[in-house]
């Protein structure tokens, strides 16, 4: 059952209502808190998650810029006598993230209980009719998820529209790098490098602030199946040149993969055969019988088809990026796959501790939390409109990071 698509997206202090408020509204707020709290303190589920692995997260509103220093080159050249010295330049580098607002609104019928505590909040029946108010278990904790899901959505429209794709018809990417040389606009975080000079589909470079930089793609159309590929793959990222040093590799190393549903199986079958290896040559140095049943080794550490993702054994995580079952390439191909279904396609992403970020989001709130307004039964529009009002905020956008360290792959 295919799910319900709403990507690419083209990326507490609240108003004063009146202290007199039925009891009802005292323990909404009550309610409210409680539970914010108990949802930051839950981790979101693996199809809200991977979006953590690569990105970073800036707080700020309206237009949030991201800076780092790029230096021209770091390799020693021999002195020259005499006092003659060359001098290199430190270039700044800057990303732009516009924050676009966002909302998500609820309201409660109030109904005036002249025997009671004046206005009454009532709760709708699936056919209406207003029956005795509930109350909102569970609301703050949706609206946190809420907020999380934007993220995930924000960052999946990075995979959509900032790909240039001579084999798809993708050639007006929207989500760029930052300026590389000769293109001020910058070039697609994703490029299969047909693009002319200076559109948006060329080569990236090393390093953006030089012309003479290596250059490399990142998008590999017709690369074969996963299960073929999947190892030269990881040695694409190892290849990528240093952006700063001549003879030199980045030092990325893919740690993660992201790719749609239906690549579910066979990254479990991938996750296994790497444990596999691992627990065989562990095996073979202290005398232990090679495994038999890859399988039940996998059961044996509480791993299976069913809560794999995200998991940290082995040496990389597998993620399944539900925005990607409607990716351009996936329905391109829904049935050039090695068994007659989608073609495969996979995303190789380097996210260790040193290396830079993918994706950069942005909102009014590190956690992609909303701020939260209450209009209740003191507040004269909900008197006029004889219902109380939940509003809900959150500022958010992305931008595309450094394409040095994800790589996208397609089977055909």
């Amino acid at each position: 059952m295919p799910l319900l698509n709403a990507v690419p997206i083209h990326a507490f202090p609240g108003n004063p209502w009146s202290a007199k408020t039925p009891s009802q509204a005292r323990e909404l707020i009550t309610t409210w808190d409680l539970e914010e709290l108990d949802a930051l303190n839950t981790d979101p589920g693996p199809d809200l998650l991977w979006i953590e692995r690569g990105t970073k997260t800036k707080v700020g509103v309206g237009i949030v810029k991201v800076f780092h220093n790029m230096p021209q080159r770091m390799d020693y050249q021999p002195f020259r006598y005499g006092g003659e010295r060359v001098y290199n330049s430190v270039d700044v580098v800057g990303t732009r993230i516009s924050v676009m607002p966002f909302d998500l609104n609820f309201a409660y019928p109030m109904v005036w209980d002249s025997m009671g505590n004046g206005f009454q909040l009532m709760s709708t029946a699936g056919d209406g009719s207003l029956v005795e108010f509930v109350g909102i278990n569970g609301m703050a904790e949706k609206f946190v998820i809420g907020g999380r899901h934007l993220k995930s959505q924000l960052g999946a429209s990075i995979f959509h529209l900032g790909l240039y794709s001579t084999a798809l018809g993708l050639t007006t990417p929207e989500a760029r790098t930052h300026e590389q040389p000769g293109n001020e606009d910058g070039i697609a975080l994703f490029t299969d490098g047909t693009g002319a000079a200076g559109s948006g589909g060329e080569m990236h470079y090393s390093n953006p602030t030089m012309t003479g930089s290596p250059r490399y793609k990142n998008v590999y159309p017709a690369y074969g199946t996963f299960a073929q590929k999947f190892g030269a793959s990881l040695a694409v990222m190892a290849k990528k040149p240093h952006a700063l040093l001549p003879n030199v590799t980045s030092g990325a190393r893919v740690t993660d993969v992201f790719g749609p549903s239906h690549m579910r199986d066979q990254f479990f079958r991938m996750m296994v055969s790497d444990l596999v290896l691992q627990t065989g040559s562990g095996a073979a140095n202290v005398g232990v019988a090679a495994v038999t049943n890859p399988y039940t080794l996998a059961k044996s550490m509480g791993l299976d088809e069913e809560n794999f993702l995200g998991t940290a054994f082995g040496p990389r995580r597998f993620w399944i990026v539900p925005q990607l079952d409607t990716h351009p390439y996936v329905l391109a191909h829904l049935t050039d796959g090695p068994d007659g279904g989608p073609a495969d396609f996979w995303i190789n992403v380097a996210a260790g501790p040193k290396d830079p970020p993918w994706a950069y989001l942005a909102s009014n709130s590190k956690d992609f939390v909303p701020t939260f307004r209450f209009y209740g039964a003191g507040d004269p529009r909900a008197q006029d409109e004889r219902r109380c009002r939940f509003e809900t905020d959150l500022d958010a956008g992305a931008a595309a990071g450094n394409p040095g360290v994800i790589d996208m792959f397609f089977g055909v």
